[in-house]
């Protein structure tokens, strides 16, 4: 992955942190047949993939990590080992422990090197169901993939906030095929709703997830600008309630907001993420 999504999936791990002892990196048991298997997805391989799985192998099995063999065939861009692993029931919808990078993920941003086959990947894993819609979105249009962009706009369904922030990456990057294309899907420009600092103050504070990883927002020149563990985000507002990265992936905070008092928050993308509560007299 390159640089700039290593930040957005080492900002991602930190919000959904499991505790150190349900991250070991070590591999579940597996067979001689099941080490074959993954080798054989590795490479491409699909015949002794298919040979592998008429032998018992579970297309599911899980590596080091809990990567599967979906997850390696999605970042090489083996389209033919991806079909046969969907035909046999892959989870599409699996995340490794480390990453926690589903396979869709691993094919929007290959660690192995971008193929022209990633493409229609992406849009298998789609059709068979895979989540994370918006991230492959704004994710093609990052790496300029005209192909890929294409391919999840056609498969449809994605968000108007994420149509606008997709434009507003691609405007900014000078990528006029792109911006054209999302134009043409409904994109529409993305207008910054300004609110005055005190109505702001009231979401100024500390939150708090399962984890006990905290999240600190702070105002400063009419934003939010803050994040977990010390990060320092700058957030603007959508409408009054919701506020997406200045910069950066479709990740939105969205404040619960109870009886006129403002409760939590979510964070994430697409209508799911991690809650945090309100830490009562944490700092602003």
């Amino acid at each position: 992955m390159g640089a700039g999504r290593l930040l957005v999936w080492a900002l991602v791990m930190l919000l959904v942190a499991a505790p150190v002892s349900a991250q070991s990196p070590r591999a579940p048991a597996v067979t001689d047949k099941a080490d074959a298997f993954a080798d054989a997805a590795r490479k491409g391989d699909a015949a002794a993939v298919g040979k592998l799985l008429d032998q018992g192998v579970d297309v599911n099995t899980k590596f080091r990590y809990n990567a599967t063999a979906l997850s390696y065939a999605c970042d090489r861009g083996h389209l033919e080992v991806v079909k046969l692993l969907l035909e046999r029931g892959a989870d599409v919808n699996v995340e490794d422990t480390f990453y926690h990078a589903t396979p869709l993920m691993w094919a929007v941003t290959p660690a192995m090197g971008r193929k022209p086959q990633h493409a229609e990947i992406v849009g298998l894993l789609l059709k068979h169901g895979a989540k994370g819609k918006e991230t492959a979105l704004m994710g093609a249009v990052s790496a300029g993939d005209v192909e890929m962009t294409k391919t999840v706009l056609a498969d449809g369904g994605v968000p108007a906030d994420t149509l606008s922030d997709a434009l507003d990456a691609a405007t900014k990057a000078g990528k006029r095929d792109i911006a054209a294309m999302l134009e043409q899907a409904g994109a529409k420009p993305f207008v910054e709703l300004k609110l005055e600092e005190a109505e702001l103050a009231q979401y100024a504070g500390t939150y708090r997830n399962s984890n006990g990883v905290d999240m600190v927002l702070t105002v400063s020149d009419g934003r939010l600008v803050g994040g977990p563990a010390g990060q320092r985000f700058t957030f603007v507002a959508r409408d009054r309630t919701r506020f997406k990265l200045a910069e950066g992936p479709p990740l939105t905070l969205t404040f619960r907001v109870e009886d006129g008092k403002v409760t939590g928050l979510l964070f994430g993308q697409g209508g799911g993420g991690q809650l945090f509560s309100r830490v009562t007299g944490g700092r602003p």
